[in-house]
């Protein structure tokens, strides 16, 4: 049912250090990477919290826990966001984030995370979130050409599950996603200011309309169409969020710190000429079209962490602004 890949993970070191022994099948090279301890580089995941998508249930402890382990783990291993998706994605399969100590009938020596077999490494590592997501990581890196694969078929080569096609892991995927583009403080560290004081005026109609959109399709490279919308109006009036931030900075209403009010624009460089623009909603999260998308033109609706337009797209944080337009509302 999975890749039988032979990796031998040893204990922690002296010095504040994990030694990782790896052994890969294909030569038995042995590598040594040296790993910070998780907790104390990430501050403990007991402080963990993670925004879910609209609709879902929020993780609990327990899966707050393994997430930012999971998180964590790729961030020490020098693992890019693709890659940590994918792994989030593949536990959230496996497991639901959950430490499972028992297999199923297709797998009965399944543990862990990441429902690891015997072949995978000793039982206590399997076990061990930390040591489950070296694992798994490790696999993952060794397997040629994953970047360019689909990620839940990536995560179908590592894991070897009964669905060829990947459909359960991409089941998963844009919750992963979510998850994963969170802000770094939305994964693991004290959460996002919670209840936001400050908000502008006439913001709670336009959180909850922003709130009615997360699911929507059909704003494709509309975001300013769709910041307009959330604040009761049919279209933006200006040509994109670029053209409407500079005319904030022109009117002295850009504000450039990280602390928007409730219902605040905010807005991104990209690089394209068009920039981009959101719309906050609070505890550290924005609505946004297109973040999310599984192909072009779809144009869908996300709630997403404030970090993850430029951790997902590399873009620069500009500001936020007031949703100030001209003319008749309607």
């Amino acid at each position: 049912m999975y890749a039988a890949v032979p990796i031998l993970v040893g204990v922690r070191g002296g010095a504040g250090v994990i030694l990782k022994f790896v052994a890969a099948a294909a030569c038995l090279a042995f590598v040594i990477v040296l790993v910070p301890p998780i907790a104390a580089a990430r501050g403990g995941a007991s402080s963990c919290v993670a925004t879910p998508i609209a609709g879902e249930v929020a993780l609990d402890a327990e899966q707050r826990s393994n997430l930012a382990v999971v998180v964590a783990t790729g961030d020490q291993l020098q693992v890019d966001q693709r890659g940590k998706v994918i792994a989030v994605m593949t536990a959230l399969t496996e497991s639901s984030l959950r430490n499972v100590n028992h297999g199923d009938a297709a797998g009965p020596d399944s543990r862990g995370l990441f429902q690891q077999r015997n072949g995978w490494g000793p039982l206590a590592v399997r076990m061990d979130p930390e040591g489950a997501s070296v694992l798994f990581y490790t696999a993952l890196l060794n397997l040629p050409g994953w970047t360019e694969m689909d990620p839940w078929l990536a995560a179908q080569e590592v894991q070897r599950s009964a669905f060829s096609d990947g459909r359960n892991y991409k089941a998963n995927y844009l919750r992963a996603q979510a998850l994963v583009g969170s802000s770094p403080e939305s994964i693991c560290g004290p959460a996002p200011a919670a209840g936001d004081t400050r908000e502008l005026p006439g913001a709670d109609a336009a959180i909850t309309r922003a709130m009615s959109l997360v699911g929507q399709r059909g704003y494709y490279q509309l975001c300013a169409r769709l910041a307009a919308n959330i604040w009761g109006r049919p279209r933006a009036g200006y040509a994109s969020a670029a053209e409407q931030w500079a005319q904030m900075v022109a009117s002295g209403n850009a504000h450039l710190d990280r602390q928007p009010p409730l219902g605040a624009l905010v807005f991104w460089s990209t690089d394209g000429v068009s920039g981009h623009v959101a719309a906050y909603v609070g505890d550290g999260r924005i609505v946004s079209n297109d973040i999310h998308d599984q192909f072009a033109g779809e144009g869908g609706v996300y709630l997403v962490g404030l970090n993850a337009i430029e951790a997902e797209w590399g873009a620069t944080y500009l500001g936020w602004a007031p949703p100030i337009y001209q003319g008749p509302a309607a």
